[in-house]
C-alpha cells in the first residue's frame, strides 16, 4: 500500500472515530469505520467497529458481512462462516455473502455446499465471473465435467483473461479425455500468463499420457525453466526423459530433484528405473532400496528388487503403509485434476 493511500486511510479512520465518538448510535459511520479498518489491514479494530454496529442493529447484514470478512482475513474461518450465514439470514439475496460461503466451502473441499451457494449466486448475479469460476472448480472436483465446462465458459465469457478459469477448463477437458482441447486451452493460459509453471507441467503430463514423449520433454523443460527450485518439476522432467529413452538426461533431472528434496521416494524409484535401463544394476538397487525406505509399500520397487534376487524385508510401519496407499489412491483419482 502506498504511503499516500495509507495516510488517506488514517485520515478517514480519524474522521469516523470522531463521528462515532460524538454519536455512538451512528450505525453507518460504524460500518464505514469497520470498512476503512479492513482496507488498512487493521482487522482486530474492524471487528470491534462491526460489533459496535451490530449492537445498534443486530439485523444489519452489511455489518455481519463486514465482520465475517474481517474474521476471514484474520484466518478465523469458522467465525467468518457464521457471520456470512447471519448476513444471509437477514438478506437471503446478498450476493457477496453467497460468494464468500461458496468460496470457503470450495477451499474446504465441501463441494456440494459450494455448488449450492454458488448456483444461487449465479442465479442472482449472472455477471459474477469469480462465482462461475468457483462453481466450475467445485464441479471439476466432483468430476462433473459437463457442468464444470458450462460454468467455466461463463466465467471466461465475462473475463476472457481469467487465466485460472482457462486452467480449470483444461482440467474439465482432460477429465472427458478430450486431450487436444485440453492442450489448446492450456496454450491459452500460457499466452495470458507465461510464468505459470504448472501449466507447462500439465501439458507435459497430457503429452506423456497420449504417447507424445518428445513434446512432453519440451513442456517439462519449460516448467523447470519457469520454476527451477521445485523438486516435483525436475522429477516430472526426469520421468519424461525416461519414457523418451533419454536415460542419462533422466538421471541428471532426477538427481536435481533429489538435490532439492532428498526425501522424494518416487524420484528414487524412477532414478532406479533409469539406471536399470543403463545397465547400472548396483546403482539401480541402491535407489530402489531408498525408495522402500521412504515408501515401504511401493510394490513396483519391491518387485524390481526381488527380480534382482535381493532379500526385501516386509514393511513394518503399518501407518506409513496406509498413508502411502491413501496417497496412491488420491493420486490416481486426481491425476487429471491437479497441477
Amino acid at each position: 500500500m502506498k504511503l499516500e493511500e495509507t495516510n488517506n486511510l488514517e485520515d478517514q479512520i480519524e474522521h469516523y472515530l470522531k463521528v462515532v465518538g460524538s454519536n455512538p448510535q451512528d450505525i453507518w459511520s460504524l460500518i464505514r469505520l469497520g470498512y476503512t479498518y479492513t482496507r488498512a489491514n487493521k482487522f482486530a479494530e474492524a471487528v470491534h467497529a462491526y460489533k459496535k454496529a451490530l449492537e445498534v442493529d443486530p439485523t444489519m447484514y452489511f455489518a455481519h458481512y463486514g465482520l465475517g470478512y474481517s474474521y476471514m482475513k484474520s484466518r478465523k474461518t469458522d467465525l467468518a462462516v457464521d457471520c456470512f450465514k447471519k448476513a444471509l439470514e437477514n438478506n437471503p439475496n446478498y450476493v457477496q455473502a453467497l460468494y464468500r460461503l461458496g468460496y470457503i466451502a470450495c477451499e474446504q473441499q465441501r463441494y456440494n455446499d459450494a455448488i449450492t451457494y454458488l448456483t444461487r449466486l449465479t442465479e442472482l448475479e449472472q455477471k459474477h465471473a469469480k462465482g462461475y469460476f468457483c462453481l466450475g472448480k467445485a464441479y471439476n472436483a466432483l468430476e462433473k465435467w459437463d457442468e464444470a465446462i458450462e460454468s467455466l465458459k461463463n466465467a471466461i465469457s465475462l473475463n476472457p483473461g481469467f487465466e485460472f478459469a482457462w486452467y480449470q477448463l483444461s482440467l474439465s477437458y482432460s477429465g472427458k479425455k478430450q486431450f487436444n482441447k485440453a492442450i489448446e486451452t492450456l496454450e491459452k493460459v500460457a499466452g495470458i500468463n507465461p510464468k505459470l509453471e504448472y501449466v507447462y507441467d500439465q501439458m507435459g503430463r497430457i503429452y506423456l499420457k497420449t504417447g507424445k514423449t518428445g513434446e512432453a520433454v519440451e513442456m517439462h523443460k519449460k516448467a523447470v525453466e519457469t520454476a527451477p527450485k521445485l523438486a516435483y518439476l525436475w522429477k516430472n522432467l526426469g520421468v519424461a526423459y525416461l519414457r523418451n529413452r533419454m536415460y542419462w538426461e533422466a538421471v541428471a533431472s532426477l538427481n536435481k530433484s533429489l538435490d532439492i528434496n532428498k526425501s522424494n521416494g518416487t524420484a528414487h524409484y524412477y532414478l532406479g528405473c533409469s539406471y536399470k535401463n543403463l545397465g547400472e544394476d548396483k546403482l539401480c538397487i541402491k535407489h530402489l532400496k531408498e525408495t522402500l525406505r521412504l515408501l515401504p509399500n511401493h510394490q513396483k520397487a519391491r518387485s524390481m528388487l526381488e527380480s534382482f534376487g535381493e532379500h526385501v524385508e516386509p514393511a513394518e510401519n503399518k501407518e506409513q503403509d496406509k498413508l502411502f496407499e491413501k496417497l496412491e489412491i488420491l493420486r490416481d483419482k486426481w491425476k487429471e485434476n491437479t497441477p
